[in-house]
């Protein structure tokens, strides 16, 4: 009987080894786009939330940004205790804004026209978070660059 030569099991072995590696190369780009999404939608949610909660418990409620840690931290005190959630911005963004931001009490209005930006490298994006003056909504926009 005949067998592979050792240069026919390489190949094979280094053809294997490329059907292994090409999809976990895929799924490892697929995941930052996902947690990147998911930061982008969880991100959107907290601002409603901190603004709905100034507007509940008749308590100014502020978003801080660390532009050095790149994280945000939500602070909306309510009946003596404070909710407080610290959430980081994934490696892919790089975020730039103010450094405070403060829904007023009873209206959930800001009174300013601040901006939260993201921008995704990867992907050539830059993702705007925009306020309008009075309201408290915010303009989202995604500008390819």
């Amino acid at each position: 009987m005949r067998g592979f030569t050792l240069i026919e099991s390489l190949m094979v072995l280094f053809v294997c080894t490329i059907f292994i590696l090409l999809p976990t190369l895929s799924i490892n780009d697929w995941k930052d786009t996902l947690e990147v999404e998911q930061f982008l939608s969880s991100f959107e949610k907290k601002i409603l939330f901190t603004q709905q909660m100034a507007i509940v418990t008749g308590i100014d409620t502020q978003i801080l940004f660390f532009e050095q840690e790149q994280q945000f931290h939500f602070s909306i005190p309510s009946n003596g205790n404070k909710i407080e959630e610290m959430v980081g911005i994934p490696a892919p963004l790089k975020a730039v804004g103010p450094s405070k931001f403060t829904f007023k009490k009873d209206s959930g209005h800001n009174g300013k026209l601040s901006k939260f930006s993201f921008l995704w490298a990867e992907k050539n994006q830059l993702i705007e978070f925009q306020f309008q003056l009075g309201s408290g909504r915010f303009d989202k926009k995604i500008i390819q660059l």
